[in-house]
């Protein structure tokens, strides 16, 4: 495909700094990217259906069975052989913005012959300034021939393969620079015809009124149960001893396509003993229909996940609040390792130097810790940490 006409403005040729040694082969929806392993041949297939059709012998109609598990399921006939389809479902009464989506990834029909030009002009016109420029990896990715970084963001666009198909991902980062989710869910549903291949919704109790150990007994009360079997379910971290390192509870894979974690947020940014608990739950397309509704109304999808165990879910989410909390406790944890690893040579320092203005003069440098470079909130602009 001929690049030539791309403005230097909106395309770069090569990522500075780039050599190329992160480029991967493995299909969108593997763990260093994307959580599951979906079939595009078997996802497109399902989401071309108008009307998936029930499978049962003596019957010429379909209809929907719904789960404990907030699923519905459908039956349809895949190569001569019925297939179980999942749906997620929102939970009614829900609060659409009691979760944030902290994870994007879909496809859609994309040929070598589409001008790559354009394709970014009206993409970029949708997602705004900050996932400019964009820059050519100059290696494929997830399976596909090539690549694109969209800006110093953590977006990724990739194409060439993968049956005539285009690639976005969106990282939690990068979602958090998303100016208008109802613009982007028009342009990918409508316009690109696209189907999310993965959707995560996070949760963050900040009080930690919900903790790690409450998930952990409403696994053993059945409240993850559906239909009588328990989903896979692993823990990380010290749990007979709990050291302030944070511990993660896993129910569900990401291999079948649903996966919820539940961890200790403030743990994992750096403070001991901290309250804030994240709850998060990943979807992926492995079997599986991810309406576009999960990405305008997240609050409700992660609630509708496991209603019985996260039915509570309720509290509006606010990124802002998320990434200025997430930039309280970096800074709070910088200034403890700094004190830790050079208190006492600052304290030297001061009697040498005579003045904290001139140890400051001699210690200071110009930026943000990569700790605390948080992204831009559109709108807002950046987030610091509080006084």
């Amino acid at each position: 495909m001929d690049t030539s006409t791309l403005q230097p403005n909106v395309f770069e040729q090569t990522a500075p700094g780039s050599d190329g040694r992160d480029c991967a082969t493995a299909q969108p929806g593997h763990s260093n990217g994307g959580g599951t392993s979906p079939s595009l041949d078997d996802a497109a297939k399902v989401a071309e259906a108008d009307t998936p059709r029930l499978v049962t012998r003596g019957e010429s109609f379909w209809k929907e069975i719904i789960g404990e598990d907030g699923e519905s399921y459908f039956f349809v006939s895949s190569g001569g052989r019925p297939k179980l389809i999942h749906i997620p479902k929102p939970k009614i009464d829900g609060v659409a913005s009691a979760a944030i989506v902290d994870y994007l990834n879909c496809t859609f029909p994309f040929s070598s012959k589409q001008s790559l030009a354009d394709f970014f002009y009206e993409l970029l016109a949708v997602i705004g300034p900050a996932f400019a420029p964009v820059i050519d990896r100059k290696c494929g990715k997830y399976g596909y021939e090539h690549s694109f970084t969209l800006g110093n963001s953590k977006a990724l666009f990739a194409y060439g393969g993968n049956n005539g198909t285009g690639f976005l991902t969106f990282s939690g980062e990068s979602c958090h620079q998303i100016p208008d989710w109802n613009r982007l869910v028009n342009y990918l549903a409508n316009i690109l015809k696209a189907h999310i291949t993965r959707w995560d919704g996070a949760y963050d109790d900040f009080d930690g009124v919900h903790t790690v150990d409450d998930a952990l007994k409403w696994y053993k009360d059945g409240l993850f149960t559906n239909g009588g079997r328990k989903p896979l379910m692993d823990q990380r971290g010290n749990w007979d001893e709990p050291d302030g390192r944070g511990r993660t509870l896993y129910i569900g894979s990401s291999d079948n396509g649903k996966l919820l974690r539940v961890y200790e947020k403030g743990m994992q940014l750096g403070i001991p003993w901290h309250h804030w608990v994240r709850f998060e739950c990943q979807l992926g397309n492995r079997d599986r229909i991810i309406p576009w509704e999960a990405v305008l109304e997240p609050g409700k999808y992660l609630a509708g996940c496991y209603r019985k165990a996260l039915g509570w879910i309720s509290e509006e989410q606010s990124r802002i609040l998320t990434l200025q909390k997430t930039a309280d406790i970096g800074y709070d944890s910088l200034t403890h390792w700094a004190s830790v690893a050079y208190g006492k040579h600052i304290d030297i320092m001061m009697q040498v130097e005579g003045s904290a203005e001139k140890v400051i003069e001699k210690l200071r440098r110009d930026g943000l810790p990569a700790r605390i470079d948080l992204p831009e909130i559109p709108g807002y602009g950046k987030i610091l940490p509080t006084p």
